[in-house]
């Protein structure tokens, strides 16, 4: 689970990086959002972005693991249906096809209802609020 975790972690810290770090990729995202229709394109941008960011890393820590794993379940959803699903299933320029979303969401449903594992720091302070 740790291994699983910490990978999908770091994919969505990765990106959300882009997106709030790197000049132009804020701006990149909200025209992208624009484009494909996404109301309040500028706050649907910045709310994606910073739940990929908080995710990420309560996922790479394992720390609130489901409640992380839900939201970007929704995000998932969101952009399987808005984005991922009319393109077809393979991921081959110029389409984007949705495989790659469908195990991302595999993966984020086995974490949330496995949990994050014997290696997370909520295990910790699980234990230590315990005791």
């Amino acid at each position: 689970m740790a291994l699983l975790r910490v990978v999908l972690g770091f994919m969505f810290l990765y990106h959300s990086y882009f997106k709030l770090f790197v000049p132009g990729g804020f701006t990149g995202t909200v025209g992208f959002f624009k484009a494909i229709g996404i109301p309040a394109a500028a706050y649907s941008a910045l709310l994606v972005s910073v739940v990929e960011f908080a995710g990420g890393a309560l996922l790479i820590l394992g720390l609130l693991t489901k409640w992380a794993s839900v939201v970007l379940i929704i995000e998932m959803i969101v952009g399987l249906f808005k984005v991922h699903l009319k393109q077809g299933y393979f991921i081959m320029p110029p389409a984007y096809g949705y495989e790659f979303v469908l195990l991302i969401l595999a993966s984020l449903v086995v974490i949330s209802t496995s949990g994050a594992g014997k290696l997370a720091l909520g295990k910790v302070f699980k234990s230590r609020h315990v005791k």
